[in-house]
């Protein structure tokens, strides 16, 4: 009884969801996609329906499999999949989460202009790390708490831009706005992949934790579907307005778009600070839901043998606190790696989020498989499961190919490096 009061509700799972998708996704989406145009309205559609593909393998996912997180998922498949593919979830995760916290501070560069400095910026993101994993400790309903009443206001900023704006759309600016880069517009279409698909990293966070849900076979699915339709709407919407509210140029060096088409739908630069505050404040609360998921994740593959036994470990708060910990010291190394680059918001940005998006396409693959080899085992194998499968597999394909040589080398040299310290570590434990 006394663990139940820690759990969430359907509301709550599904404030869960939109918080892990609506925090860094749709803030910095505009800046983002300013560089390659509002052809991208193009590339949104597409991710959009290959994310809820994703979303329909995790939902089905839910009502098949006791675990149907991914790492839980890739393990059913192999368990040498497993292995690998909880490891790279749950470190692609790790510096996604190092994005989430750069993401929120482009919106406090509005008014902190020097936190565009590579060592002030690393020093605070550090601190930040420390300060919400020691939140996150009290569990998944205080986190909740937090984060849904941040989340509300910023979707308040977003609707208002979603509805407002068009007052403001003038469509020869969007057409002005339509493909900045000058490349050709397949390319152009494709290379908006990766920061849309961090943008719906998240589908699978209430399957992550499953075990913090009450009566997660109604309520995850429910929650799951509920969620990624918001955010959705939200994210096309919003983003479509802004690209034909100001020219592209002016957007991508604006960090704080929605702080930008606030002040200007209102004519109040006033009411600009406010939503830019509200913003940062969004965004970085979205990393305590972020923070508990993930090492929700890496519980599981440590119950399964194949992370460190100290992420199994749970408080009475059902919380993985020394996990988190762990956890803190990592993306602290991350963010020194980003400091010794010398990488402001932008660069940071750009960089994190291709290597986590690129790194967690494993486990997202070998997710739909699970669910196939599960309905072909039992019988249950439907044309439904197939098509999703298929369809969400083409989509995780495609977006390496919005990556670059260099980014792509920089993911293989990633991977290369976990994969030296896993084998040497679990080497040295089974001696």
């Amino acid at each position: 009884m006394e663990a139940s009061k820690h759990k969430l509700g359907l509301v709550g799972a599904t404030f869960f969801i939109v918080a892990s998708l609506a925090g860094s996704g749709v803030i910095a989406l505009p800046q983002q996609l300013a560089a390659i145009g509002s052809i991208t309205l193009l590339s949104f559609l597409l991710v959009t329906a290959g994310a809820l593909c994703l979303t329909l393998v995790y939902v089905r996912a839910g009502a098949m499999f006791d675990d149907p997180s991914p790492t839980g998922l890739s393990a059913y498949v192999n368990p040498i999949l497993g292995a690998k593919s909880g490891l790279f979830y749950v470190y692609s995760n790790l510096i996604s989460n190092v994005s989430i916290l750069i993401a929120g501070l482009g919106y406090v560069t509005y008014f902190v202009p020097s936190l565009n400095h590579p060592m002030i910026l690393g020093v605070v993101v550090i601190i930040l790390i420390w300060v919400f994993t020691l939140l996150s400790l009290r569990g998944a309903k205080l986190v909740t708490l937090l984060v849904s009443c941040s989340v509300t206001v910023l979707l308040l900023s977003v609707f208002l831009t979603a509805s407002f704006g068009w007052l403001s759309f003038d469509v020869h600016l969007f057409e002005q706005n339509w493909n900045v880069t000058n490349l050709p517009p397949g390319k152009a279409v494709l290379s908006g992949f990766a920061v849309l698909l961090f943008s719906y990293m998240g589908v699978e966070a209430v399957a992550n934790n499953y075990e913090l849900v009450n009566n997660p076979k109604r309520n995850v699915p429910i929650a799951t579907i509920v969620g990624f339709i918001v955010v959705a709407i939200l994210y096309i919407v919003s983003t479509t307005v802004i690209e034909g509210m100001f020219t592209a140029k002016v957007i991508h060096n604006q960090p704080a778009s929605f702080s930008l088409s606030i002040a200007h739908i209102f004519g109040s630069k006033l009411l600009g600070q406010i939503s830019s505050i509200v913003m940062a404040v969004a965004c970085l609360s979205s990393f305590l839901v972020w923070n508990l998921s993930v090492v929700s994740a890496a519980k599981t593959s440590a119950d399964n043998g194949f992370l460190p036994k100290i992420y199994s470990y749970t408080n009475k708060y059902n919380v993985g606190s020394r996990g988190l910990l762990v956890n803190a010291a990592l993306m602290t190394v991350v963010e020194l790696c980003l400091m010794f680059l010398g990488s402001n918001i932008a660069v940071a940005f750009n960089l994190t989020v291709t290597i986590s998006v690129l790194l967690v396409l494993f486990p997202y693959f070998w997710s739909g498989i699970a669910l196939i080899k599960k309905g072909f085992e039992t019988g249950k194998h439907s044309y439904f499961d197939i098509t999703i499968v298929t369809l969400s597999s083409v989509f995780i394909l495609s977006a390496f190919e919005s990556a670059n040589f260099a980014e792509l080398w920089l993911v293989i040299t990633c991977v290369m490096v976990a994969l030296a310290v896993y084998s040497l570590v679990f080497a040295a434990k089974s001696k």
